[in-house]
């Protein structure tokens, strides 16, 4: 060694702190031997399927698609695998053999979305067995089935080297901020959507900083792939089908949810974003503590879970929850906010400004020269707490409330409301307030509606 040099030496590699993305993607993405585990399956069920469809005399082709056939999958998937029929095929016909050689393979459960399918367990997995139309051109009308093999296609023709474990980097991200999903409950990002993000913008952290600078009404799309502007909260064009926006499903809610979440992650990066704790249930001390007097302004309409998938029960959830809002605003109650929990049972929760209005109302009439006038001054001359009288035009009087309480009115009108129609069906409707909600333990419910902390914050 010359007279003077220096030794050099290195430590070993674990002294350098993993970052959070790479600890992250340590723990959710799959071993070799849990993708080979996968993929003996997705092989299995593929011969079982073939034989049934033989069995039935189907023309169909097999294709695995989702997240598993694009490698973007990650610990314990989902296998997806679609059985193409003919486009010849009679729509019928698809449906019953589709859903036979489906209920043959893994028996379980038929599902209906625009078409049906049928979900089972095979080999530790949960399956889905979709029947489709094996479509040539991507300029024909296709149902949202039709149009997945294209997706996998594209993704898989067009995501980088490594850009795989971004997605996944990124879809453990949207599960622990709440954003992840494109189904009822959620109204979020599908695992689509979150590889398209990554192919637009190149990496999990590219995204959320173009995430960070999103407005309401953001129009994403991939070079070459120019498409119309949408109503959505949030568009991204499809590349498979330009006419569809990927991010319909997104709400408002979660698209706020998922903007901020990008900033704070930004500015002060940590593992919670990803796995946030679970949220407890807290007590009833801390419940009347945190709510104060809100609890006394708490209106719930509870009742039995429904048998349902959750893509159709909470659309009718969602549609009840509003109509008992439209009614509460058409007597003057002051809606504060809403919120929706479903454990054992389903509880449409409504935060009014106050529980009781007073007695007496203000009821507008006619204008002053309309043919209706006198019809209104001889029902409210007598009638009236007050004399009727002219205000910038128009005929009003001061009447004498009906129900001056939230809850009863909830409980005399709900059933001539337009619920969702499975939800119509229930018979037993259970109309609390905050106080007696506590009494009857339903403290999840009211957790959820005054926890205002987000996932990474509790």
């Amino acid at each position: 060694m010359p007279p003077g040099a220096c030794i050099y030496y290195l430590p070993p590699s674990s002294v350098y702190p993993m970052s959070i993305e790479d600890a992250v993607l340590k723990k959710v993405r799959p071993t070799k031997a849990q993708d080979a585990k996968v993929m003996a399956a997705v092989r299995e069920l593929e011969s079982v399927v073939s034989h049934e469809a033989r069995c039935l005399d189907a023309h169909v082709e097999l294709m695995l698609v989702g997240s598993v056939a694009k490698g973007t999958n990650l610990k314990d998937p989902d296998i997806d695998l679609f059985m193409l029929f003919p486009e010849s095929t009679p729509l019928e016909t698809l449906k019953e053999k589709g859903l036979a050689i489906g209920r043959s393979a893994v028996g379980g459960k038929e599902h209906y979305a625009q078409h049906p399918y049928v979900r089972g367990e095979f080999r530790g997995f949960q399956v889905d067995l979709v029947p489709c139309f094996k479509i040539q051109d991507t300029r024909k009308k296709m149902s949202a089935v039709d149009r997945t093999p294209f997706h996998t296609r594209y993704v898989k023709a067009n995501i980088k080297a490594g850009q795989e474990d971004q997605v996944r980097i990124l879809k453990r991200f949207m599960k622990g901020v709440g954003c992840y999903g494109a189904e009822a409950k959620v109204q979020g990002f599908s695992g689509y959507l979150c590889e398209l993000l990554v192919i637009r913008f190149g990496s999990f952290r590219a995204v959320l900083e173009a995430a960070s600078q999103w407005k309401m009404g953001e129009h994403i799309e991939l070079p070459g792939f120019p498409g119309k502007e949408f109503p959505e909260p949030l568009t991204f064009i499809d590349p498979v089908d330009v006419s569809r926006n990927v991010s319909s499903a997104v709400s408002m809610e979660t698209l706020l949810l998922f903007i901020r979440a990008s900033r704070e992650y930004l500015r002060s990066p940590a593992e919670k974003f990803f796995f946030p704790p679970e949220r407890l249930a807290w007590s009833s001390a801390k419940l009347r503590d945190v709510a104060g007097t809100r609890l006394e302004n708490i209106v719930s309409v509870s009742f039995p879970k429904m048998d349902l998938i959750d893509d159709v029960a909470y659309p009718q959830l969602r549609k009840s929850l509003s109509a008992a809002v439209a009614l509460l605003e058409r007597q003057e109650f002051s809606v504060e906010r809403t919120s929706l929990y479903v454990d054992g049972s389903a509880h449409l929760v409504i935060e009014l400004s106050s529980m009781v209005l007073p007695d007496e109302r203000r009821h507008r009439g006619p204008p002053e020269n309309s043919e209706n006038a006198k019809e209104f001054l001889a029902k409210w001359g007598s009638k009236g707490l007050s004399p009727p009288y002219i205000e910038r035009g128009r005929w009003y009087v001061v009447a004498k409330r009906d129900i001056p309480r939230g809850d009863e009115l909830i409980k005399r009108r709900l059933r001539s409301l337009r619920l969702g129609k499975d939800v119509k069906k229930t018979d037993e409707f259970s109309v609390l307030t905050g106080p007696e909600m506590l009494e009857k333990g339903h403290l999840e419910a009211l957790t959820n509606h005054f926890d205002d902390r987000a996932p990474w914050e509790r």
